[in-house]
């Protein structure tokens, strides 16, 4: 009796089947006179009623029995589908598919309520299990290239023959970079975790400055595998910007050249200042980018083949500089692959980066 369906389908029966025995009954009840001689020897008539039933109704009244029994359990199976729909649902969702849904339900006002909150509930659901698989992944690659950078440079500390004082003080200064760089990474995925939107921060920002100091701190790296970094073009670029955001940005173009440089070659940094905007230009002579994969190269996890990383580097650089207003873009090279990563000059609204 603890069946929501078993309840309604007995109700039902109840309902059904109780009316129709009285109509019966009442049918069935028949009058009768009877002569009655009292102590004194009176004759009285005397009227009496009884129920006497025919062999068809009481044959009906059993053969509706089951006939009621039946739609009464048709009725409450009807009354009951949508919250069998939603435990459905629920026990596949429990599988990890947040994409299911109840669906537009049947029935009562309240079945059709609840089936609609249901849905919206796993609306909230999905998004937020969205943003906290976006949030995992942006994390495992932005902690990884300042951890790559200490971790580099203790190692060419480490295998140099004759290392000294002043080349100890680099190595140490590059780590301490890096290590701030990580505290604000890590600072500002917390807050992504806690809002998933980061307003910018704009301040007029030296680029050259900018560049410069992520060239520095990649240059373990570059060194490990033999890889040059260069800086050229314009030396006065300054433009109003979010500077740790915009170091990520630049810091993800150049360790992506970086990656995909061959040894011996050179990674260049130009810098260009445009009418109303500003150009940070990254240069490899790697492999390049075939024609037909260009559209795909900024898609998230996207990494062309059995090339090194994540495929999370290029699509958070663009995110980042068209936060800023401006975009990033592949631009047409012969050999290799050259990002320019546009920004205004001007102090555009404020945005979120989300």
């Amino acid at each position: 009796m603890r069946s929501l369906r078993v309840r309604l389908a007995l109700a039902g029966a109840l309902a059904i089947y109780l009316p129709v025995v009285l109509v019966f009954a009442v049918a069935s009840i028949e009058e009768h006179e009877v002569i009655e001689v009292d102590a004194q020897g009176v004759a009285h008539t005397v009227t009496g009623t009884s129920i006497a039933p025919s062999g068809w109704a009481v044959a009906t009244l059993v053969a509706l029995l089951p006939v009621t029994a039946a739609l009464a359990w048709w009725w409450s199976g009807r009354a009951v589908r949508p919250f069998v729909r939603i435990r459905e649902a629920a026990e596949r969702i429990e599988a990890a598919d947040l994409s299911l849904r109840v669906g537009r339900a049947q029935g009562s006002t309240e079945a059709i309520g609840l089936a609609a909150a249901f849905d919206a509930m796993l609306d909230r659901l999905e998004r937020s299990a969205q943003v906290q698989r976006r949030l995992v992944e942006e994390t495992s690659h932005e902690l990884r290239t300042p951890l790559a950078v200490l971790i580099t440079g203790a190692d060419v500390l480490l295998d140099h023959p004759e290392p000294t004082m002043e080349l100890y003080r680099e190595g140490l200064e590059r780590s301490r970079n890096a290590a701030a760089r990580l505290s604000d990474t890590v600072g500002e995925l917390l807050v992504d975790a806690r809002g998933r939107a980061r307003t910018l921060e704009r301040n007029p920002t030296d680029l050259a400055a900018l560049a410069a100091a992520v060239l520095e701190e990649f240059a373990a790296v570059a060194e490990a595998k033999s890889v040059r970094l260069t800086r050229s073009g314009d030396t006065d670029v300054e433009a109003a910007v979010d500077a740790p955001s915009l170091h990520r940005a630049i810091a993800n173009l150049v360790d992506n050249a970086i990656k995909h440089a061959p040894q011996g070659s050179e990674v260049e940094v130009e810098l260009n200042r445009g009418p109303g905007n500003v150009s940070v230009v990254v240069t490899d002579t790697g492999p390049g980018v075939p024609a037909a994969e260009r559209e795909r190269i900024f898609e998230r996890f996207w990494r062309g083949g059995s090339t090194p990383g994540t495929g999370l580097g290029l699509p958070i650089a663009r995110q980042i500089a068209q936060a800023h207003g401006g975009n990033l873009d592949l631009l047409d090279t012969e050999e290799g692959c050259r990002f320019r990563l546009t920004l205004p000059t001007g102090m555009p609204h404020a945005t979120d980066i989300r």
